[in-house]
């Protein structure tokens, strides 16, 4: 990602046995069909499936053969990907608070009082408990699944009943 600063095209061309990711103005022979590849492997690398699926599609970017990469296409599919990263961690973080124990979360109200269990009934320190067990979630992958959180919270939330 470093190269696009360098030229307007990107390219790759085999060097020392492996692929090397060349700048300028015009590729120098031989170039390989790998630049979307490679790009495309960074992109996810750096900011996640998620916000790079977001930047591949807004950029039409794939795996598929290419030999150029425009350098604008590089930087603007970055900073689409840093956009993007940014807002599904706003939105886990958004999540987090709605589904927080201590602060009684309206989701998590929602949970609990599904089961039948009033939420401020539960200790300070059960409910803290419960936000560190969960916190894991919010930050294993971006999106936050709200089914799958409202599941895990209905789980600990039976585990505590019985």
């Amino acid at each position: 990602m470093d190269a696009a600063s360098a030229g307007r095209l990107l390219w790759a061309s085999w060097a020392d046995g492996r692929l090397q990711v060349c700048s300028g103005a015009t590729p120098a022979p031989p170039v390989s069909n790998e630049i979307g590849r490679l790009f495309v492997a960074a992109l996810r690398e750096q900011f996640g499936e998620a916000a790079s699926a977001i930047a591949e599609r807004e950029w039409q970017l794939s795996l598929q053969p290419r030999r150029l990469l425009p350098a604008r296409t590089v930087r603007h599919a970055v900073a689409c990907a840093e956009s993007a990263l940014s807002l599904l961690q706003a939105q886990s973080q958004l999540l987090q608070i709605e589904f927080s124990a201590v602060l009684l979360g309206w989701r998590f109200r929602r949970v609990a009082e599904a089961l039948g269990l009033d939420p401020a009934s539960l200790s300070v320190e059960r409910r803290q408990a419960l936000d560190q067990v969960l916190g894991a979630e919010f930050h294993a992958a971006l999106p936050a699944d709200v089914d799958a959180l409202t599941w895990r919270v209905r789980t600990l939330l039976m585990q505590a009943m019985h």
